[in-house]
């Protein structure tokens, strides 16, 4: 049984999820947090998804754009979990969090491989394919309501 929830941007649970999204996402692609990026994360939302032992196996991170609408940053689920209903759980509770926030739109940029599982989700895409850290992204958008 998992457990998700929202966390505290700087607490133990926040590390947990920068550790999780540099080892999945970024060192892939060659890349570092910065400690100024990090910084910037203090005003978003961070959601994390824990395992029956309460070890992190997704996360997601949400910026606020306006009063109504929301960004949807590194969603990342942990390597020997993908596969299993975790991002589409972990995506569900960010969005009824949102609604409950009096948030009415979410926003992405999702890798052009990931389209597929956004599309299932009913995230809509907008505008035309762009290039995003050397990989090919489209934006999409959800109405929450």
């Amino acid at each position: 049984m998992l457990e998700f929830r929202v966390i505290e941007h700087n607490s133990k649970d926040y590390w947990d999820t920068v550790h999780l999204r540099e080892l999945v996402l970024r060192q892939p692609l060659g890349m570092r947090f910065s400690s100024e990026e990090l910084e910037l994360e203090n005003n978003s939302y961070h959601i994390a998804a824990y395992d029956e032992n309460k070890k992190i196996v997704g996360a997601a991170m949400f910026v606020p754009l306006s009063s109504t609408k929301l960004k949807m940053r590194q969603v990342v689920i942990a390597d020997d979990w993908q596969g299993r209903g975790i991002g589409k759980e972990l995506i569900e509770f960010a969005e009824t969090f949102a609604r409950s926030k009096g948030y009415k739109i979410i926003e992405a940029n999702v890798r052009q491989t990931a389209i597929g599982f956004y599309e299932k989700l009913n995230y809509q895409k907008q505008g035309k394919e762009f290039m995003e850290v050397g990989i090919s992204h489209i934006k999409v958008e959800k109405n929450l309501n």
